[in-house]
């Protein structure tokens, strides 16, 4: 016949069993505890990890992108492009009027201006100091030799059927020319951009789809990151335009000061555009006409593109 156990027996024994149940709920639990500072701790090393990659990279850009090498670009490339496109507009708008034969010097013409920009932009020295700008030039480079394919064959295909300038950019004779154009203009004002980080919000550059941003967020952007969404947001519509990326970042911010986005229920920039678009508000110059009232105090880089 077994034995019973005496009390003092028991109230040891329970100590044992709740003392060890304790313990191994003591161990799990730490163990949890431990996993999840492990966990934290980790998070915490990645995000630190990625700012002082941030950090790096802006020291890193403060070493670039100096002004004087906007001002050659400028001077270099972008004057002789730009002579180049303004010819363009004025002499296809003018051709509509014209007899064939006219149009035809007219084409020659604007031949032998992009033999001499292209090369101009080849003669250019590509600021080693800053890269986006080296990538730009040669963006454009590639740009006035479809230009000159284009040209030429729009000249030898050209008929009684006059082409508007719509017609002209969509046509497959000049969309090589138009695509590597608008590459060549976003890599430029990235490039800007890219300076504004380094040398003005001293922040990393923010990564952001032009067709995603709503009025909030654009509002929140530094100025020279919306024009460079704006010039995203072009290339990527294929929009070849006579105005300037700054152009439409001014007319979409006047667009935001006035409140008409509210009445009109823009939300997104997309909208922005299309209504900007349809009621031909945005025009060669319409930022130097709205600098004063709109950007006062915002900082440019000492380039000509943004004088007054």
């Amino acid at each position: 016949m077994a034995t019973r156990l005496k009390k003092s027996e028991f109230i040891v024994t329970y100590s044992i069993i709740i003392s060890l149940a304790c313990f191994i709920g003591g161990f799990f639990l730490g163990a949890g505890y431990m996993k999840n500072s492990y966990e934290q701790a980790k998070i915490a090393a990645a995000e630190a990890e990625k700012e002082a990659a941030k950090k790096e990279q802006l020291l890193k850009e403060q070493k670039l992108y100096k002004e004087q090498d906007f001002v050659q670009f400028y001077y270099s490339v972008l004057v002789p492009v730009n002579t180049l496109k303004e010819k363009h507009f004025q002499a296809i708008v003018e051709m509509q009027s014209m007899n064939p034969d006219d149009r035809d010097d007219q084409f020659e013409e604007l031949e032998k201006l992009a033999k001499q920009s292209l090369q101009e932009i080849q003669n250019a020295n590509a600021p080693a100091s800053s890269p986006l700008l080296g990538q730009a030039k040669s963006s454009y480079e590639q740009s006035l030799r479809a230009y000159l394919d284009g040209i030429e064959a729009l000249r030898s295909a050209q008929n009684s059927n006059v082409l508007t300038l719509d017609q002209v950019h969509g046509s497959q004779q000049m969309q090589p020319f138009v695509s590597s154009w608008l590459h060549a203009q976003t890599v430029l004002y990235k490039a800007i951009a890219t300076w504004e980080s380094a040398y003005v919000t001293k922040r990393a550059l923010p990564s952001a789809q032009p067709e995603q941003v709503n009025l909030e967020t654009w509002k929140a952007y530094a100025f020279h990151y919306r024009n460079y969404l704006a010039a995203e947001y072009l290339t990527k519509k294929n929009l070849f335009t006579d105005f300037a990326p700054q152009d439409l970042t001014t007319r979409i911010d006047a667009l935001l000061q006035s409140e008409q986005a509210k009445t009109l229920g823009i939300k997104d920039i997309p909208t922005a555009v299309e209504v900007l678009q349809a009621t031909d508000a945005v025009h060669e110059g319409d930022f130097h006409k709205l600098h004063s009232k709109l950007y006062e105090g915002v900082k440019m880089p000492e380039m000509p593109l943004f004088e007054e």
